[in-house]
């Protein structure tokens, strides 16, 4: 929602700078979920290549969190007008499926659960940050905690069935 001069000033450039760089709001929108989409694709292949498969839907949560730039563009509509909401989730959901499938092998996730709840999970730790972290530093990680703990195979199955990635596109693109 800032201007491209709010942008300009936070970034620590000049508007000049940002506008050749960027010549419309919706280039730089475009950057920033290529971005992000590209970050969280890296973050999922060293989860895969690095860690074990127990620990693999915890790990890949946890380094995306730190990670801000790789959700919070999860958080804003604008920014996934122009089909970038269809290209994330193209390159994403392959490298989630088989993080999530070694988890639930190793026991240590629900068999219910599916690459978009993983998905809906991060974005709403993302909002909690984004609402809470400036004055209650940590909030963000504690209901990461509880989040994730859901998903653990102790819990009972949801009633409700778990969204399609035809409608997590919806949700990212519609809101």
């Amino acid at each position: 929602e800032a201007s491209m001069e709010q942008v300009a000033a936070r970034a620590e450039v000049g508007v000049g700078t940002l506008y050749r760089r960027f010549p419309t709001k919706a280039d730089l929108c475009t950057a920033v979920v290529e971005a992000a989409t590209d970050r969280t694709c890296q973050i999922a292949r060293e989860v895969l290549a690095e860690v074990a498969p127990g620990d693999a839907v915890f790990e890949f949560a946890r380094r995306c969190m730190d990670a801000p730039s790789s959700w919070r563009a999860a958080t804003s509509k604008r920014l996934w007008s122009g089909g970038g909401a269809d290209r994330a989730l193209d390159a994403l959901m392959p490298l989630i499926w088989p993080i999530l499938e070694a988890s639930q092998r190793a026991g240590t996730i629900r068999s219910d659960i599916v690459p978009t709840d993983l998905v809906v999970t991060l974005m709403s730790v993302r909002a909690i940050s984004d609402l809470c972290d400036t004055d209650a530093p940590g909030a963000s990680r504690r209901f990461l905690h509880f989040a994730l703990d859901g998903l653990r195979p102790e819990h009972k199955t949801p009633d409700q069935p778990p969204m399609s990635v035809k409608q997590l596109g919806r949700v990212l693109t519609e809101r």
